[in-house]
C-alpha cells in the first residue's frame, strides 16, 4: 500500500523502533501484560492474561480464529482493569461507519477510509498510523513513538475523545475512549460478516511507519492540558469551533496560547493526575505503600484516602464499571481487610450519585448546575491530606502555590543558567560567603554599596 504523506507538517514521523508489532507496527514496552479476548457462543467473553513477551506466539497460534480480541494498551498485572494500567502506545477510535448515511448509497469500505484520510487532511488532524477494517466497520489508530506511562492515562484518554469528537460524522463510537479497551485482532475472522480483520491502508513515509510523540500530538491536538482547574474567566480561550467547524489548533495557536499563559482545564488530565499523587502520598508516608491508619497527628487515614480516590475514579470511569475499578484502586493502596469491610459500605453513596449522573441527572450548587457526584477543590484536598512542603515536591496535581513558584523559579534558574539551585548556589560564592553579615548590613544594602562603587570605578 502506498500512502500519502501526513498532514502535520509540526508532528513528524518517528524513525522505526523496537520491539514493535508486527501485525500493526506498534512500538511495545519492554514489559507488562495484555488480554487475548474470544466471544462464545451465547454472548460470554472469554479472558486469558498473557506476559508481552507472548504477544507474537499468542497471536500466531490463536489470532487467527473467529472474534478475536486483543487489549489496546499494557498492565502492570494480569489484570485489565484501568487502575493497573502500564503502558498506552496508540491512541483510537471505533467508526462504526456501517451505521451512518456515509456507507447508505452502497460505497466500498476502501472508499469509505479515502473519505476519512479526505477528512483529516479538510479538518488539520493528523492522519493516522493505519486504518484496520473490523469486518464491518473500521478502526483509526496514530501509534505513540514510545509507549506512554500510566502517569499520562487523562490526556491520552481526553485524545481519545476528542478524536471521536472529530470523527462523528463516520460513526465514532462514544464508548471506545477508555484505556482498558478491547478491540478485534489483525487476521481474525468477524463472525458477524465473515469478513477477515485486516490493515486497509498504512502511513508510510520512506518505508517507515508513520508514529507520533505523544507530548507534541496532546499538545496539538488537546491545548488544554494544565496542572489544574483553570478559573473560568475570559483568558480561558476555546481553541474548538463549534459543531461543522472541528479543527485541531495549529502549532501558531498552541505556542501563543502558551506564551500568553492560557490555560484549558482538562478533566481526565487533572482527575488522573490526583489519582497518581494519592499512590505516591501513600508510599512516602507508609513504607509498604498501603496506608495503615493514621500517623504523626494526622487526619488522613484509610477513610479518606479511599474516599478521594472513589470520587476521582467517579469522574472517569463509566458509572457501569465503577464499583470495579474502585475496589481494584483501593487494594493497591489500602488493606484488603479494610476493603472488604466498610470501605464498600462507604461507597455505596458514591456509586448511586455515579449512576444518577450518568442518567443525566444535575443539581444545584453554588448557584451553578453541576453533577451530583462529590468533588474537592485543590484546596480542600491540600487541606484535608495535609500534605507539607516536602510531600509536595513528590506531587503532580496536590501542590499549593509556594510550591509552584519554587518549580517557576527552578524551571527560570535552569532555562537560563542550565543549573539547578544547588549547582547555582556553589557556583556563586557571593551567596555562599554572605559578606553583609561580616559588614553588619542587610543584604540589599550590600549590595547598593557594592553597585555604588562599582559604578565610581567605571567613571574614573
Amino acid at each position: 500500500m502506498t500512502a500519502l504523506p501526513t498532514t502535520a507538517p509540526h508532528i513528524l514521523p518517528a524513525p522505526p523502533m523496537v520491539p514493535e508489532d508486527r501485525l500493526e507496527g506498534r512500538v511495545l514496552p519492554a514489559s507488562g501484560w495484555w488480554t487475548l479476548n474470544q466471544l462464545e457462543r451465547g454472548g460470554s467473553m472469554r479472558q486469558d492474561h498473557h506476559r508481552l513477551d507472548e504477544l507474537a506466539f499468542v497471536l500466531a497460534k490463536k489470532g487467527n480464529g473467529t472474534d478475536i480480541y486483543a487489549s489496546q494498551s499494557f498492565f502492570e498485572r494480569p489484570s485489565r482493569r484501568a487502575v493497573h494500567l502500564a503502558y498506552m502506545t496508540h491512541a483510537y477510535v471505533d467508526l462504526d461507519v456501517y451505521k451512518t448515511p456515509v456507507m447508505s448509497d452502497g460505497k466500498g469500505i476502501e472508499v469509505v477510509a479515502r473519505l476519512v484520510l479526505w477528512d483529516c487532511d479538510e479538518w488539520g488532524i493528523p492522519r493516522p498510523s493505519c486504518i484496520v477494517h473490523s469486518g464491518r466497520g473500521l478502526y483509526l489508530k496514530w501509534f505513540w513513538r514510545q509507549p506512554v506511562p500510566r502517569a499520562e492515562a487523562g490526556r491520552a484518554m481526553a485524545i481519545n475523545r476528542a478524536l471521536v469528537r472529530s470523527f462523528r460524522d463516520f460513526g465514532a463510537d462514544p464508548a471506545a475512549v477508555d484505556l482498558s479497551r478491547i478491540l478485534q485482532v489483525v487476521g481474525s475472522v468477524n463472525s458477524r460478516s465473515g469478513k477477515t480483520v485486516e490493515v486497509i491502508w498504512s502511513n508510510d513515509a520512506d518505508g517507515n511507519i508513520v508514529r507520533y510523540d505523544f507530548g507534541t500530538f496532546a499538545e496539538a491536538f488537546l491545548p488544554s492540558s494544565g496542572d489544574g482547574p483553570a478559573p473560568r474567566s475570559a483568558e480561558i480561550v476555546p481553541l474548538r469551533r463549534a459543531r461543522g467547524e472541528r479543527t485541531v489548533a495549529s502549532r501558531e495557536a498552541v505556542e501563543e496560547h502558551q506564551r500568553l499563559g492560557h490555560k484549558l482545564f482538562n478533566r481526565e488530565h487533572w482527575h488522573w493526575g490526583v489519582l497518581e499523587d494519592l499512590r505516591c502520598l501513600a508510599k512516602l508516608r507508609h513504607e509498604s505503600g498501603v496506608v495503615q491508619a493514621t500517623g504523626a497527628g494526622r487526619r488522613a487515614g484509610l477513610d479518606l484516602f479511599g474516599h478521594l480516590g472513589a470520587c476521582r475514579l467517579a469522574r472517569v470511569i463509566p458509572a457501569h464499571r465503577l464499583a470495579a475499578e474502585i475496589d481494584a484502586w483501593a487494594r493497591l493502596i489500602l488493606p484488603d481487610w479494610y476493603v472488604d469491610g466498610d470501605f464498600g459500605r462507604h461507597c455505596s453513596t458514591l456509586l448511586e450519585l455515579a449512576h444518577r449522573a450518568a442518567a443525566g441527572e444535575r443539581v444545584q450548587y453554588g448557584g451553578k448546575t453541576v453533577s451530583p457526584i462529590w468533588t474537592y477543590k485543590k484546596t480542600r484536598l491540600l487541606e484535608l491530606l495535609e500534605i507539607n512542603s516536602e510531600e509536595m515536591r513528590h506531587m503532580t496535581r496536590l501542590i499549593d502555590d509556594d510550591e509552584k513558584r519554587r518549580r517557576d523559579r527552578e524551571k527560570w534558574r535552569a532555562d537560563h543558567t542550565g543549573q539547578d539551585r544547588a549547582a547555582y548556589l556553589a557556583a556563586n560564592s557571593i551567596s555562599n560567603d554572605k559578606p553583609w553579615e561580616a559588614e553588619g548590613v542587610s543584604r540589599a544594602t550590600w549590595y547598593r554599596r557594592k553597585q555604588k562603587q562599582e559604578a565610581a570605578a567605571k567613571a574614573r
